[in-house]
C-alpha cells in the first residue's frame, strides 16, 4: 500500500514566484533488492515536513522565508544497460532549475537517480566536486545484469565523468570486487570510512573539495539505530549531530550547487525516521542560505573546522 498524500509541498509552504530552492520528488524504484519502498520515500518526507517548525533555533530565523517550492513528481523510465540517456527526466529538470536560479534538491527514490542530477550539474559546473554520503562504496561494475543498479551508482558517475573530484563519506560495506577496482584504478575518489569517523578532520574533507559542491546523501550513511528506514540499513553510521557538523562546515567554506537525498524507505507506524529525514533536509537548506537569511555576518564563519565525536 502506498503512502497517503497529506501534502504536495515540502513544509506545506506557499509556493512563491521567486524561490531560491526547488524540491524535486523522484520516486524511482526498480533495482532495490533488500528493503523495498523507496518509491514511497518522497511522499513520506513531504508529509513529515508539514510538522517542521519553520523557525530554526540555531539560525534564529524562519528558514522558509528564502522561498522553498516543490515541483511535480518526476517519474523516470526504467534504466538499464540499453538506455541511451539514463535518467534524462531528472537531468532536464535539474538543468532548467539551475538556469532559473534555484538550488535543486532531489528527494528519491533509489540512489541511481543521482547519476542524472550530477550529470546536469557537471554540465553546468565543470569544476564541481561531489560529496557522497553512503554506507556502501557503490562501485560495482554491474549488479543483477544492470550497470545502473543502485549498487553501481558511484562507479557509473566516475566512469562517465572521470575528472570529477569525489569525496566518499561513511562507507562501512565494500566488496572484494570494489576493493580490487580501487587498487587497480586508483580513482580520483577520497574515502573517509565510517570506522574512522571519530578521527576525521574537517580540513581534510574540505581540502579535497573544490569551490562548488554537489551533495549526494543516502540516508543509510546514518546509523541504523536512528535511521532504520532505508534500503540497506547499516550499524556503525553517523549520528545526526556529526552529519550536521560536516554539512555546516561545508556550507561555511564551499558553495552548494545541488543536492539529493535518496533511499529513504518509510516503515508503516514508525514516524521518527520520517521526521528526521525532513528536518535534516530543512536544516541543510538553512545552512546553505545562512548568510542570505541574515543568520551570520558576511565574514563570520558558520562553523569551526572540526567534527564532534
Amino acid at each position: 500500500m502506498g503512502t497517503i498524500v497529506e501534502t504536495n509541498f515540502f513544509g506545506n509552504f506557499s509556493q512563491g514566484e521567486d524561490p531560491k530552492v526547488l524540491i524535486i520528488p523522484t520516486p524511482y524504484e526498480y533495482t532495490t533488492s533488500y528493503c523495498k519502498g523507496t518509491k514511497n520515500g518522497p511522499q513520506a518526507i513531504l508529509n513529515a515536513s508539514t510538522h517542521l517548525e519553520k523557525f530554526d533555533d540555531e539560525l534564529w530565523t524562519d528558514v522558509n522565508k528564502i522561498g522553498i517550492n516543490t515541483s511535480s513528481f518526476i517519474n523516470c523510465e526504467f534504466v538499464n544497460n540499453k538506455t541511451t540517456q539514463p535518467f534524462s527526466e531528472v537531468e532536464e529538470t535539474i538543468r532548467s532549475t539551475v538556469i532559473n536560479g534555484c538550488l535543486p534538491i532531489v528527494i528519491g527514490g533509489e540512489h541511481s537517480i543521482s547519476y542524472g542530477s550530477i550529470k546536469a550539474i557537471y554540465d553546468l559546473y565543470p569544476d564541481v566536486s561531489i560529496l557522497y554520503f553512503d554506507a556502501h562504496a557503490n562501485l560495482k561494475s554491474s549488479f543483477q545484469n544492470n550497470k545502473f543498479n543502485h549498487s553501481c551508482t558511484l562507479r557509473q558517475i566516475y566512469e562517465t565523468m572521470p575528472d570529477l573530484k569525489i569525496v566518499q563519506l561513511g562507507a562501512r560495506s565494500i566488496s572484494k570486487e570494489e576493493v580490487a577496482w580501487i587498487e587497480n584504478t586508483n580513482p580520483n575518489i577520497e574515502f573517509f570510512f565510517a570506522r574512522d569517523k571519530n578521527q576525521w578532520k574537517m580540513p581534510d574533507i574540505i581540502s579535497n573539495l573544490g569551490k562548488n559542491v554537489y551533495v549526494s546523501f543516502n540516508f543509510n550513511v546514518l546509523d541504523s539505530g536512528i535511521m532504520p528506514s532505508c534500503v540497506t540499513p547499516e550499524p556503525g553510521g553517523l549520528s545526526f549531530e556529526q552529519t550536521m557538523d560536516i554539512i555546516k562546515n561545508i556550507c561555511a567554506f564551499k558553495e552548494i550547487v545541488g543536492m539529493d537525498f535518496v533511499e529513504f524507505t518509510p516503515i508503516q507506524g514508525l514516524q521518527a525516521p520520517d521526521f528526521l529525514a525532513a528536518k535534516l533536509i530543512y536544516k541543510i537548506i538553512g545552512y546553505t542560505f545562512a548568510r542570505q537569511l541574515g543568520a551570520f555576518e558576511e565574514n563570520e564563519p558558520l562553523a569551526t573546522a572540526s567534527i564532534d565525536s
